[in-house]
């Protein structure tokens, strides 16, 4: 699994909603209005208060975050079966399980769309602070608990500012250059 700086990851992050914005406004004006309805805008459902909405959110996300991390890990050598059967599996559970409480937002961009072109931002903050949370407690849990990798704080704070990470040479990891081969003669 490979870590990212924070420049690139705000830029993932902007093209996500732009694309989802992109998507969701090709998809409204394709669609009729009288089919249209409210894009699919998650909402909350009668009876959910926006405390249980917001833990719903972060449960969700924090499970399809480990699902993610667990199966696209590469230092994990014993994967077994497939990598997208599992993740769709977490994604639909995710959503049986969340759909009759918040209909299930698991990603900001995917809730921000909707909210974008019906112009209804009640209750939205749930669909950001939720996924954001359970996204970072989900990293947290894998990276230190589950699956830590052996690296210190100076080095995650030095990836995080857009270093390349070191191998246990001390050598930049990724550096474009040929590698040498050593074999031993049978």
């Amino acid at each position: 699994m490979r870590l990212m700086s924070l420049l690139r990851a705000f830029c993932y992050m902007a093209a996500q909603l732009l694309g989802a914005v992109a998507g969701a406004a090709v998809l409204y004006s394709v669609t009729p209005p009288a089919v249209r309805g409210n894009l699919a805008l998650n909402t909350l459902h009668p009876g959910v208060s926006v405390g249980q909405a917001t833990t719903v959110e972060i449960f969700l996300t924090l499970q399809f975050v480990l699902c993610i991390f667990a199966t696209y890990d590469e230092r994990r050598n014993g994967r077994l079966g497939s990598v997208a059967l599992a993740v769709g599996f977490s994604l639909t559970l995710g959503h049986l399980f969340g759909m009759y409480y918040t209909g299930a937002g698991m990603n900001p961009a995917r809730s921000f769309a909707p909210a974008i072109l019906t112009r209804n931002f009640t209750n939205h903050w749930v669909y950001w602070v939720g996924p954001i949370i359970g996204g970072g407690l989900g990293s947290l849990l894998y990276d230190f608990l589950l699956f830590p990798r052996l690296k210190s704080v100076s080095e995650r704070l030095s990836i995080l500012k857009g270093a390349r990470p070191s191998d246990s040479n001390g050598q930049p990891e990724g550096t474009g250059e040929p590698v040498e081969l050593k074999t031993q003669a049978l």
